[in-house]
């Protein structure tokens, strides 16, 4: 447990790397069973489960990243370089899936993905820092309120 709560900011997002990469590594009549069967738990069409599938992996990597970029760096966060870095690589890392998508039979890699995991990336970053600013404020405002007493 020491070692997770040491190495925490890099194992996530190497988890959720290795996880898009065995789900766009499943052959496409598998991949294709797997979503239609959440989406009959869901009650959702297979394409909304698709859809979802992909923006929570990206927007969880996306989180994940910008966790370890802040850990990496000591100066102020959020700045536009350290808010651009893990969209950056969610961006890339989509077009990278979705190419790999196409050498697996019965897959294929849309530019419409990529959008949908661009944008998962960018919401989950976003979402990263609101959480890390409003933390970062009221752990403040703690600390003003106990001087104060």
């Amino acid at each position: 447990m020491n070692i997770i709560r040491r190495y925490w900011r890099i194992i996530f997002p190497i988890f959720f790397v290795i996880l898009i990469w065995i789900f766009s590594d499943m052959s496409g009549d598998n991949s294709n069973n797997k979503s239609l069967y959440w989406a009959g738990m869901l009650g959702l069409s297979n394409a909304i489960t698709r859809t979802i599938a992909h923006f929570v992996l990206f927007g969880a990597l996306g989180f994940s990243i910008s966790a370890f970029v802040k850990g990496l760096h000591s100066t102020e966060f959020p700045n536009i370089s350290l808010t651009l870095y893990p969209i950056v690589l969610c961006v890339a890392y989509g077009a990278i899936d979705e190419v790999h998508q196409l050498t697996i039979v019965g897959r294929n890699g849309t530019i419409g993905d990529v959008f949908i995991d661009s944008l998962a990336g960018i919401i989950g970053t976003l979402i990263y820092i609101i959480i890390f600013c409003f933390w970062r404020r009221w752990r403040i405002y703690r600390q003003l309120k106990q001087i104060s007493r």
